[in-house]
């Protein structure tokens, strides 16, 4: 197959490009042709590229005045037998109307259900549940960041997005990463029987199980924005009665507000801001790690730093939200608790912390999920039928 894949960033930014790197060199070693259409450069943009036979800029995927070429034109040059989209903000003109190729679509997040892209209410970051609609009105959706201009927010057609959104539905497929996803998206109207879970797989290799230490070391790695509930963690740590030590991996608009919060609730001695980390550098802190703290209130749709931590045999806490209850079994590769409950998360790592065995038990489960259930190549083959349509 030619596979055009489509995302806004080309770069190293999240999850999301992690995943579509691992697909691309899956892929490739299959056989297939790879290319990429972007809409804007994210960090070490020709590293990120190297993979693929070309890469184009698109200047329809983002805002308004992106460099670049229409989609159509890239289509026209590539000539792919299917184009494999991710993270794009704004879907190309006509293209739910091209009967002349097929076009699957990897969710990766919230936007096209939550006319916020967040999945939760805004004034107490609670899960929603319900079809997006009037009720989005009540929580502000028709506000949206403004970072250019005089104010710093402006307003957005709720109406708008929905339309956008929908626009999603005449995709050949659809491919989500949870249980929880999939409920989200035929809540919102898209065809059940097009809508296909494949639970996102690294390519890792091996299982890079060490020891658990017995120093009381809590890791959180990810970016460090209000929907990844750094500052719940914050607050369940100030709960603990054991000695402890927290490493925060990761960057973010947030970071002043939750150093400050460290400050506010005296932990400043035990908890340190690491940074950011190049990515070959990052699994040293799971190794350091006896316990991963994944306390994110934004309904992660799947996280992959669960998956990474089980296959480092470490031992994670994170709350009931999104998928976590789809790689994460409760009290045998770590604990699930009740959504933005501060004071059993802080009980689940206070266990963990005081019972080195257990966090030794809970890890080696993890590393046999991991072994046992999240097979790359069986992954692949899954998203390979879904790209040729044959699954």
């Amino acid at each position: 197959m030619k596979i055009l894949f489509a995302n806004n960033l080309r770069g190293y930014y999240g999850g999301v490009e992690q995943v579509i790197l691992n697909y691309t060199r899956g892929l490739t070693r299959r056989g297939h042709e790879c290319y990429f259409a972007y809409g804007v450069d994210g960090r070490d943009p020709e590293e990120f590229g190297a993979p693929f036979i070309e890469t184009y800029r698109c200047s329809e995927f983002c805002a308004e005045g992106t460099e670049g070429q229409p989609f159509d034109a890239i289509l026209e040059t590539v000539k792919p037998d299917v184009v494999f989209f991710h993270k794009v903000t704004n879907l190309p003109p006509g293209l739910e109307h091209n009967p002349d190729v097929r076009k699957v679509r990897m969710v990766h997040d919230h936007d096209l259900w939550c006319p916020k892209g967040t999945g939760y209410f805004t004034h107490n970051r609670m899960t929603c549940h319900v079809a997006a609609g009037w009720r989005c009105y009540l929580d502000g959706a028709f506000l949206e960041r403004n970072p250019d201009g005089a104010l710093p927010v402006k307003l957005a057609s709720i109406p708008n997005k929905i339309k956008e959104m929908r626009r999603n539905h005449h995709f050949d497929a659809t491919l989500v990463v949870s249980t929880y996803v999939h409920e989200q998206l035929v809540i919102n109207g898209f065809p059940p029987e097009r809508v296909h879970i494949c639970n996102p797989i690294l390519e890792l290799g091996d299982p890079d199980p060490t020891p658990v230490p017995e120093e009381n070391n809590v890791v959180y790695i990810g970016s460090l924005i209000r929907g990844k509930g750094v500052d719940f963690l914050l607050r369940a740590l100030h709960l603990v009665k054991c000695p402890f030590h927290l490493d925060i991996v990761g960057t973010g608009q947030y970071e002043a507000k939750l150093r400050a919060l460290s400050t506010e609730l005296g932990l400043d001695d035990k908890v340190t801001f690491v940074g950011w980390v190049d990515h070959e550098d990052v699994p040293n802190y799971y190794r350091k790690s006896k316990v991963m703290a994944i306390p994110s209130c934004w309904p992660e749709p799947f996280t992959l730093v669960g998956q990474e931590s089980m296959r480092h045999a470490r031992p994670v806490v994170a709350f009931d939200v999104g998928g976590n209850s789809n790689w994460c079994d409760h009290e045998h590769t770590g604990f699930i608790v009740p959504e933005q409950d501060v004071t059993a998360y802080a009980a689940a790592i206070e266990k963990l912390l005081t019972d080195t065995a257990l966090a030794q038990q809970m890890g080696q489960n993890g590393v046999d999920r991991v072994t046992e259930r999240f097979s790359f190549e069986d992954y692949l083959d899954k998203v390979e039928g879904h790209l040729k349509g044959d699954a």
